[in-house]
């Protein structure tokens, strides 16, 4: 997985597209609520680098999610890379997947993101943050250590001075990731509440910036690295312990 998420890194530093294909529209697969029931929730995935929208199926999480009694519909999304090479992943994972589903009626929109998908999982949020009502991002790749360090030496993320917000572009997504999420966790920007989740021994995806400056019962942790067996371990302890498992209940 590794190889994989370094090889990731290239590409997008390269902005190789031609072999990463993004479909218009994006596929994807839905999950509905057993019977006949009205799901208050929709609970959208996104893939890591590397897998697909069925990725979420066959790891355990549809079940685990089934298993945890929550009311909610579940639609996995095929957000793979071409769509990040392209910057068109927020809008296709908006138009495509999500908003078809709207007039469901739903009470609460949560997105769910690994890796890649965690990134995902916020960079459609910042894009479209009125949908959104929570977010989990499982060692989620944010990028760019020249911002990191920026934010290291002003003292964390609370105190680091954002930029002024303005359209996202290749060259300024990152920062532009990283103020937004400045703005929320400072609560000077209204936004969804952010749960964080990592592998004990996952250098890639530990975000030790993001972290602290989150309430720590929205920080989940386990054994293992940037792996499926320590997210499914992440998952567990969300369904478990978060405002998610009492606002999407029966």
């Amino acid at each position: 997985m590794l190889r994989w998420l370094w090889l990731g890194t290239v590409l997008f530093a390269s902005g190789c597209k031609l072999f990463f294909p993004a479909p218009v529209v994006m596929r994807s697969v839905f999950d509905p609520l057993p019977g006949n029931a009205q799901a208050k929730c929709l609970i959208v995935l996104l893939p890591g680098y590397g897998d697909s929208a069925e990725a979420y199926r066959q790891q355990g999480f549809v079940d685990a999610i089934r298993r945890s009694g929550v009311s909610a519909d579940i639609v996995a999304a095929d957000a793979t890379l071409g769509y990040y090479l392209r910057g068109t992943a927020p809008g296709r994972i908006e138009h495509d997947v999500v908003a078809p589903l709207r007039a469901r009626g739903y009470e609460q929109l949560w997105v769910l993101g690994i890796s890649m998908g965690g990134f995902g999982s916020i960079h459609y949020t910042q894009s479209f943050p009125q949908h959104v009502d929570g977010i989990l991002a499982l060692a989620p790749y944010v990028g760019d250590v020249s911002v990191e360090n920026e934010i290291r030496g002003a003292g964390g993320l609370v105190k680091w001075t954002p930029d002024p917000a303005a359209p996202l572009t290749e060259d300024n997504y990152r920062r532009q990731t990283w103020s937004w999420l400045h703005q929320v966790v400072t609560g000077k920007q209204k936004g969804p509440e952010i749960y964080l989740g990592f592998g004990d021994q996952d250098r890639l995806g530990r975000d030790s910036l993001l972290a602290a400056a989150l309430p720590k019962d929205r920080v989940f942790s386990a054994p293992g690295g940037h792996d499926w067996p320590a997210w499914r371990e992440l998952l567990r302890q969300f369904l478990q312990a978060s405002e998610f498992q009492r606002r999407c209940a029966p």
